[in-house]
């Protein structure tokens, strides 16, 4: 590894305070409210220098019956206010770490006690904190003298009332317990707190979760009914299949023309003196071209039969060679009775023996032969 490649020792100690002024707030998040006001404030007895106890819960001070001060998990002494000295330090706003430091730089500097026996406590105020100094061999023989009062109830505080009349812890002695047991309740406050919260979330969110699971469920039988009914689902698909081609079928079948339904028609149509040449079938509409002796007549004939309409000319009839004939062109629709092959040759009979006919002998089949 190169020497542009090693790391920087210089940037190791700017990287730590770097971290540590990320962490300060979440240090300092207990101490502002409403954080603050579910901190526990264990009870403790203080004994006063006049004989009397009090009970001190927090800022809260009240007198205990003797069964309470001594049920006080915690005790202090109170330090009379001539063996202290006070020192107001003004102080812009600091973190608790930088405050601490700074405090105890002023108290070293104001303090006329060697620093091995130097004990101090201090309390904030609007301008700064307040610090208070005392003796260690002063404060310890206060404890001494208290000894039979403690009744073995463990490490004492040392507690001094400044001028506010509001108390000031002294470190360095009975309050370690007293914090940590403070520090103890803070966490597990936390942890409630914490528990609450997720309750809350869980009741928040499980309709929502219980809807979504409910999707989740449906969208998952949806699919297994899919999986079921895809045979008959395929089965129905083919039937409506057949049914559509049966209908198309049944369409075309219907709109087909028999021929020979319609030369049956056309031969029971056309008189025995009349002959076609040319039979022509375009859908509904027939041209038929021959030879009759009287052209009107041909079309009155054609005309009176119920299968056919439009019966027309588009050309005039010209005389033929033949003796008494004419050539015709005729044209003309069929009905729609005349299209349908199962019924067309039944209903052509039918309608050619209901119309009129000349007192002859009867029809032949239309062909380009002419009758004998």
């Amino acid at each position: 590894m190169s020497a542009a490649d090693a790391p920087n020792p210089a940037a190791l100690p700017r990287l730590a305070a770097l971290g540590a002024h990320l962490l300060q707030p979440w240090r300092e998040l207990p101490r502002v409210p409403p954080f603050s006001w579910m901190e526990p404030a264990p009870a403790v007895c203080l004994l006063h220098a006049d004989g009397s106890q009090s009970l001190w819960s927090g800022e809260q001070r009240r007198s205990p019956s003797p069964r309470e001060g001594e049920a006080a998990r915690f005790v202090a002494v109170e330090i009379p206010g001539s063996e202290a000295l006070e020192c107001t330090v003004p102080l812009p706003p600091l973190s608790e770490v930088e405050r601490q430091q700074a405090l105890a730089l002023a108290v070293r500097a104001a303090s006329p006690f060697d620093p091995a026996e130097l004990v101090w406590g201090w309390r904030s105020t609007p301008e700064g904190a307040t610090a208070l100094l005392a003796s260690r061999r002063a404060v310890e023989s206060r404890l001494a003298a208290a000894a039979d009062r403690l009744r073995g109830r463990g490490p004492a505080e040392a507690w001094v009332f400044g001028p506010a009349g509001r108390p000031v812890v002294l470190q360095g002695f009975g309050e370690a317990a007293r914090q940590q047991r403070a520090s103890f309740g803070r966490r597990l406050g936390g942890l409630l707190l914490l528990c609450a919260l997720l309750l809350l979330a869980g009741a928040l969110l499980t309709p929502t979760l219980q809807l979504r699971l409910r999707a989740l469920q449906a969208q998952q039988a949806h699919g297994e009914a899919e999986r079921r009914l895809a045979p008959l689902l395929a089965q129905r698909e083919a039937l409506v299949k057949a049914q559509v081609q049966q209908a198309a079928l049944r369409e075309q079948m219907n709109d087909r023309v028999e021929p020979l339904a319609v030369l049956d028609l056309m031969s029971q149509a056309i008189p025995e003196d009349s002959f076609a040449q040319r039979l022509q079938l375009q859908g509904d509409k027939l041209t038929l071209t021959g030879q009759t002796p009287n052209t009107a007549a041909l079309m009155n004939r054609l005309s009176a039969q119920p299968l056919l309409r439009d019966v027309r000319s588009p050309a005039a009839a010209t005389r033929g060679m033949t003796a008494g004939r004419e050539n015709f062109t005729i044209e003309m629709r069929l009905q729609p009775e005349a299209l349908r092959p199962a019924r067309a040759a039944a209903e052509a009979t039918e309608a050619v023996t209901t119309a009129p006919a000349p007192a002859s002998a009867p029809a032949t089949a239309a062909s380009g032969v002419p009758p004998r």
